[in-house]
């Protein structure tokens, strides 16, 4: 139930990076163009299937270069996805190179920004936790 609801949290954060990301790079490519709800619906998916990606975490400690290689998995895979549907949805052109960089890197941009902020987050718990301990055992 725990990764259930992490990942809901994670898609919360990357929904809200995607629809800044969304308004900076229509911005630049697109200009001043009208959009219509079926882009909502496009970053609502695009931002869950994203979001599936946490599911590759196990919920155990593992070495930090396992994490590092989920971690390398998972972006690997949130590129597929973006780029996938982006292309699928007509998000960009993939025979024009200036928009897939631009796409490559606001996916780079919201990846490290998304898990920045699940990282700061899991650390001030783990810290609250730690603290919640230590007034149980009676160390403080």
């Amino acid at each position: 139930m725990k990764k259930i609801a992490d990942m809901f949290n994670t898609f919360v954060y990357v929904v809200t990076a995607v629809v800044f990301g969304s308004a900076v790079y229509i911005t630049i490519f697109w200009g001043d163009s009208t959009l219509g709800v079926k882009l909502l619906w496009e970053i609502l998916l695009v931002s869950f299937l994203c979001s599936l990606g946490t599911l590759i975490y196990p919920e155990k400690t593992v070495s930090k270069k396992v994490i590092w290689l989920l971690r390398t998995l998972h972006y690997v895979l949130v590129n597929v996805v973006v780029l996938g549907c982006g292309i699928w949805f007509e998000w960009f052109y993939a025979d024009n190179l200036l928009m897939v960089l631009g796409m490559l890197f606001l996916i780079a941009v919201i990846f490290v920004t998304a898990s920045f902020i699940l990282w700061k987050r899991a650390a001030h718990t783990a810290e609250l936790m730690n603290e919640r301990l230590k007034t149980y055992r009676g160390e403080e």
